[in-house]
Parts: structure tokens; sequence; C-alpha cells
């Protein structure tokens, strides 16, 4: 009886070790883009930054969270809770500060091999100060063979008004 429990136990295992999927390619293909896209910034490397985009036009949208919009609110009431902007706007104007660093963590990838959709919490940093955080949202299309960067979308807290939450990372 010994042996058969220790039977069917080592086939259960050996079941289960194989049945486990192996990271496909296009995963580790789509981390490398987060990678890439976050040494870019530190980098100041904007022609590798521009290639990770497909070609425009491109979406590229950032709303407040609440907190930060009610701060806004209070210098004009007439501010929008939202701005639309371009990646290729994006890069000049954190190319010209000091030391950037984009952080993404808690991401979840989901794609079929053709598209692919990215989510995950950010949180970016000037001269080792977090300035603000979010969550952020890409959607991917692979163009022969390559990720590219179709859509940006964002909601963005400033911490000065709103710190991060500590969060597993």
């Amino acid at each position: 009886m010994k042996r058969l429990t220790l039977f069917l136990s080592l086939i259960f295992l050996s079941f289960f070790v194989f049945s486990q999927k192996n990271e496909s390619a296009d995963r580790k293909d789509i981390k490398k883009l987060l990678s890439t896209f976050m040494n870019c910034l530190i980098k100041k490397d904007s022609v590798t930054f521009y290639n990770l985009f497909h070609n425009e036009p491109i979406v590229w949208v950032g709303v407040f969270k609440d907190k930060t919009q009610q701060d806004r609110l209070k210098k004009d009431s007439t501010r929008k809770n939202y701005f639309a902007s371009s990646y290729k706007s994006f890069y000049r104007s954190i190319s010209d500060m000091g030391a950037d660093e984009e952080k993404f963590y808690n991401i979840d990838i989901n794609e079929d091999g053709n598209i692919a959709a990215v989510t995950f919490d950010y949180s970016f940093w000037e001269s080792r100060k977090k300035i603000n955080w979010g969550k952020e949202s890409w959607g991917l299309v692979k163009i022969n063979g390559q990720w590219k960067i179709t859509s940006v979308i964002f909601s963005l807290e400033f911490e000065s008004i709103n710190p991060e939450p500590n969060k597993k990372k």
C-alpha cells in the first residue's frame, strides 16, 4: 500500500511539474519592452525610446486622481481632470529635467501573440524623489515580429498631495 501511495504521489507531482506553463517568448519580449522603456528614461536614449512606439498617432492620455485634481482646482477652477499628449512630448519634457526614472510593478500582461494589454502600477521619480504615481495601461501590437506601443493611458497622483500607499512590489 505504501508503494502504491508513493507511486501515485510521484505521478501526481510529475504531472503537476510538467503541466506548468513556461513563460512564452511573447511575454518575455513584452517584459523586455517595459525594461527598455524604463532604461531609456534613465539613459536619455531618445532613439531607442521612439522606436518602442508604433507609427503615429499614439493615444497618450493622463487622468488626474481625485485628491490631486481637487488641489489643482483650488488654484484654477476651470482645470480639466485629464490631458492628452504624445510620447515625443513626454520624452522632450523629461529630457530637460535631471535624472529621471519610472518604476513599474504589479505588472499584468494579457496577450495572444499579436496584440497585448499591459497594466501596472507606476511611480515617476526625478533626481531620486518620487513626483507622482498611479496606474498605467498600454495597448501593444506585434508588427514584423516586434512589440510596439499603440496607446498609453494612466492615472496620476502627485506624491506631495497624496503619498502612494505601500504596496507589494
